[in-house]
């Protein structure tokens, strides 16, 4: 896929889930929230840092019932051994 189908289909997407899954196809997940965070009035939160091979870096981020569909996926297309030097913390937790 090249840059500007990559850019086309990260705009173009309905949620992050599926911004999430287009992108899985050509780069990997480079940064992701250790669990979900809740932001003080409550709402779930969650990151996931994608980086393609050229060197692109894609943010997703999502809120409430998306974040923990974001978080479960991004868990899911990780090995535990990619996983704890890309976990980031969990700011907004209290």
């Amino acid at each position: 896929m090249d840059q500007k189908t990559r850019s086309t289909v990260s705009t173009e997407c309905a949620s992050s889930i599926e911004a999430l899954r287009d992108l899985l196809s050509s780069c990997h997940i480079t940064e992701i929230s250790a669990s979900l965070s809740h932001l003080s009035n409550g709402v779930e939160y969650s990151f996931v840092e994608i980086t393609c091979d050229d060197g692109i870096q894609y943010g997703l981020q999502a809120y409430g019932k998306e974040a923990l569909e974001l978080n479960r996926i991004a868990h899911e297309n990780i090995s535990k051994e990619q996983l704890a030097p890309m976990i980031t913390a969990n700011c907004f937790s209290q």
